[in-house]
C-alpha cells in the first residue's frame, strides 16, 4: 500500500465532512479566509519541518511507497496529513455547534458589559439625548 492510498482515505473523509458541515451550517466569508490561511501556514510549516527532520535522518521513506514528487526532501504525500486536519477540524467545529456557542458567548459578554440592551441612560444614569424618541421611560 502506498502513502497516497492511505492519504486518499483521510483526505476523502475530511473533504466529505467539510462539505456536509458547509451545507448544514453555511459559514460566512471569515471562515473561508481562515481556512485558506490555515492551508498556507500549515503548508509552509510542513515544508520547513519535514525537510529538517528528513535531513536530520529522523524520518525516512521507502522509494516504492512514494510518488517521487518532492518539495525539497519531503515527499508530496507528507503534506496530506496537515491538510486533512485543516479540512476536518473546522468541519467538526461547525457540526458540533462552535459558531452557535461563540455567538451565544459574544451576546452574553455584550449583555454583561452594558453594551447589550440600551436603556437610554448615559454615564451615572443621566438621560441621553434622543432617549424619548426611542421610547425609553425615566425611572
Amino acid at each position: 500500500m502506498t502513502y497516497w492510498s492511505v492519504n486518499f482515505i483521510f483526505l476523502g473523509i475530511s473533504a466529505v465532512m467539510l462539505l456536509v458541515a458547509v451545507l448544514v451550517r453555511r459559514p460566512r466569508g471569515l471562515f473561508w479566509g481562515s481556512l485558506v490561511g490555515s492551508f498556507v501556514l500549515l503548508g509552509v510549516l510542513t515544508a520547513i519541518f519535514d525537510n529538517l527532520m528528513i535531513a536530520a535522518g529522523i524520518m525516512t521513506y521507502t522509494e516504492h511507497n512514494i510518488s517521487g514528487v518532492q518539495i525539497g526532501l519531503a515527499p508530496l504525500e507528507d503534506f496530506a496529513y496537515p491538510f486533512a486536519g485543516v479540512l476536518l477540524l473546522p468541519a467538526l467545529w461547525l457540526l458540533l455547534g462552535g459558531a452557535r456557542q461563540e455567538r451565544g458567548a459574544r451576546e452574553e459578554r455584550r449583555a454583561g458589559d452594558g453594551r447589550g440592551a440600551h436603556d437610554g441612560r448615559g454615564a451615572r444614569g443621566a438621560r441621553t439625548p434622543g432617549a424619548e424618541e426611542r421610547g425609553v421611560r425615566a425611572e
